[in-house]
């Protein structure tokens, strides 16, 4: 098995009940994904009885995953660090404010035998913390750089941390990631982004368990070379999967993003 790609990070606020059960309120993206790395904790105890290993534990403890993305989103990073957001967008950070706990998902590409497979990754309990900045001039060379974010990773209070499944296709990966995080409010919010287009169309709410139609894309101006294509519930897609005028219903606060192919 050979990983060869990085994908769909999706994150959403975690309530959890007093017996460990969680509840998410929707998917969210997280922007898209440049790297993702985890570093894992374990318990490490022993216990020798007549001179021989009687006992040992080296179960989870804790763990810290580190996200590279493509652009420090300030409504994301606000979001997910518990910062105030005006109706101007200014993002405004107080020292007491308090970071949620979010699940976490994403979607690892793996060739087995030259095929092709989806496999989410799901953390169920994690919160992040406050990055630090590095920012450089350019010199006489132009150098990429990219945020990244830190967060620490915790168990429910059933003992649940990861969930892995594995699928054919990556449609149905971010689909199970959807419906891990599917929201219990009565009510859902859907928000249409141009990701990368310019104009706006207006967000709809809709009841739980009920449909929209999908709104067209001509409120929207293409990038240069473009046209719509239709709506994908990743800014990463390059392929529409659901169609401007379907009917759709979503399992939680819900961002649809264009998708924009190359003009013929």
């Amino acid at each position: 098995m050979a990983k060869i790609g990085l994908n769909s990070l999706f994150y959403s606020k975690l309530t959890e009940a007093q017996d460990g059960t969680p509840s998410y309120d929707g998917a969210k993206s997280f922007g898209k994904a440049v790297s993702c790395s985890s570093s894992i904790s374990n318990n490490s105890a022993t216990l020798y009885a007549d001179d021989t290993l009687a006992e040992s534990d080296t179960s989870f403890q804790s763990g810290t995953v580190t996200l590279g993305v493509d652009d420090d989103r300030e409504a994301t990073f606000a979001d997910v660090l518990g910062h105030q957001v005006t109706e101007e967008g200014e993002v405004i950070s107080n020292v007491n404010d308090t970071a949620p706990w979010v699940g976490l998902g994403r979607v690892v590409v793996k060739m087995v035998n030259n095929v092709r497979y989806y496999k989410t990754i799901i953390l169920n309990k994690v919160k992040f913390s406050e990055p630090s900045d590095d920012d450089n001039t350019k010199g006489e060379s132009v150098e990429f750089s990219t945020p990244s974010i830190e967060g620490t990773i915790a168990t429910l209070g059933n003992g649940d941390w990861k969930d892995v499944k594995v699928f054919a296709t990556r449609d149905e990966a971010v689909a199970f990631i959807q419906a891990t995080f599917a929201s219990t409010e009565s009510t859902y919010r859907v928000v249409y982004d141009a990701n990368g287009g310019t104009g706006s169309i207006a967000s709809e709410t809709v009841n739980a368990g009920s449909s929209i139609t999908v709104a067209a894309g001509t409120a929207l101006t293409a990038p240069e070379g473009k046209t719509f294509s239709g709506w994908a519930l990743s800014s990463t897609a390059t392929e529409a999967t659901i169609e401007a005028g379907s009917s759709y219903t979503p399992l939680g606060d819900t961002t649809l993003y264009a998708v924009w192919v190359a003009a013929q």
